[in-house]
Order: structure tokens, then sequence, then C-alpha cells
């Protein structure tokens, strides 16, 4: 049996592989504060992943709710003020700053 991925199948793996790249940098303080009682996580470093988290959680919503080709294909638009210029970052990679 041979099984095609959808659309909104490979734009979920698509982030969640960008979320687990932006993540692979800072693993390993996340490990040794597992594993070494008197080291912690700095605090900057735990909100960027947190904020990473989420914004992984919203973008495969965003694609989920996509009722239709046009509004899956308008996560990939860049927003724009009144006069063309870009005010953003298209949802589909509008991740946070390190």
């Amino acid at each position: 049996q041979v099984v095609t991925k959808g659309l909104k199948t490979v734009a979920i793996e698509t982030v969640k592989a960008q979320a687990g790249g932006l993540l692979a940098p800072t693993d390993w303080m996340v490990i040794k504060a597992a594993e070494v009682d008197d080291y912690t996580v700095p605090a900057d470093v735990v909100t960027y992943r947190a904020a990473v988290r989420a914004k992984s959680n919203s973008i495969e919503a965003s694609i989920n709710n996509a009722a239709d080709l046009a509004a899956f294909m308008a996560l990939y638009d860049t927003p724009v003020d009144a006069d063309g210029n870009a005010t953003g970052n298209p949802i589909i990679t509008d991740w946070p700053e390190a």
C-alpha cells in the first residue's frame, strides 16, 4: 500500500523539523540541567525555547485551520502595509529571534 502525504501533513512535518532545528543548539543545556544538580538553564534560553514551541503550535494550528488551498497559500504571504512594504514575516516562517 502506498500512502501519499497531503499538503498539510508535509507542511506540519516541515514546521516540526524547523522547530527542532531551532531548539537543537540549546538541547545540551536542558540535558545538562537534568543531569547536573547545580546547573540551571539560563532564563533567556528557557524563554526562547518556550517561544519556539508556542510558535510551532501556532503555525501548526494555522495550517490545520486553513479551509482551502487559498487559505493555505496565504500562510506564505508576507504582510505588507498600504504602500506594499513588508511589515513582518509570513505566518509560516515567523519564528522567534534567538
